[in-house]
């Protein structure tokens, strides 16, 4: 049984996809729970707690968002609920995170650089690696500070995060590529687990 929270979630990852292939802004009702009890039509209501429940559980290592860019991709602005299930959708995702995550297995020069940085500053600093994921300069993460300054990468950044570096909203607003490509550069990582491993021992 899927929360009205995690309906809500999807719904506006949803539109927030529509909103940007429309090009136009979007409102999320004030109470969702009322509008969609309300205002959604009975086959939309099924629709979207049947992909909610889906993303939960056999779907949890699909991205709503970029399924829901591939929906509209297929049907332009006639993407709705009720065609949130048609088998193309699925196939153009796969086809789309497949090349995603040779894209993301590339970066692997780029954690090796991330790590040699973070060893070395650590080594200077005279800290281990969980002291260093909880440093911040002027308020700032000092791991934002260095992905800024391209002294990490995107997937070292990731890699922090996994590790159990915590962002305040402050951090996460300077970082959009981090927040709009984790879950893609996530499952990246998840590809490339035993080299990642053998990186993390490098650090210790």
């Amino acid at each position: 049984m899927v929360s009205i929270q995690d309906i809500e979630y999807i719904y506006k990852i949803f539109r927030r996809a529509q909103s940007n292939f429309s090009g136009r802004g979007f409102r999320i009702p004030k109470d969702f729970e009322k509008h969609f009890n309300e205002k959604f039509k009975e086959p939309n209501k099924k629709a979207l707690i049947k992909i909610t429940g889906w993303f939960l559980t056999k779907w949890q290592n699909i991205d709503p968002y970029t399924y829901f860019k591939c929906g509209f991709e297929l049907y332009n602005k006639n993407f709705t609920y009720t065609k949130f299930f048609n088998d193309k959708i699925l196939l153009l995702y796969i086809t789309r995170d497949k090349n995603n995550k040779r894209e993301v297995e590339i970066t692997k020069k780029g954690l090796v650089d991330s790590a040699i940085f973070v060893k070395k500053w650590m080594q200077e600093n005279k800290l281990n690696l969980n002291e260093y994921m909880h440093v911040r300069n002027g308020g700032m993460l000092l791991a934002v500070e260095h992905y800024l300054n391209n002294n990490i990468d995107a997937s070292f950044f990731v890699f922090l995060i996994r590790k159990g570096m915590i962002l305040t909203d402050d951090d996460r607003s300077v970082i959009p590529y981090v927040y709009t490509n984790y879950r893609k550069i996530t499952f990246g990582l998840n590809d490339i687990s035993d080299f990642i491993r053998k990186l993390e021992e490098k650090l210790i």
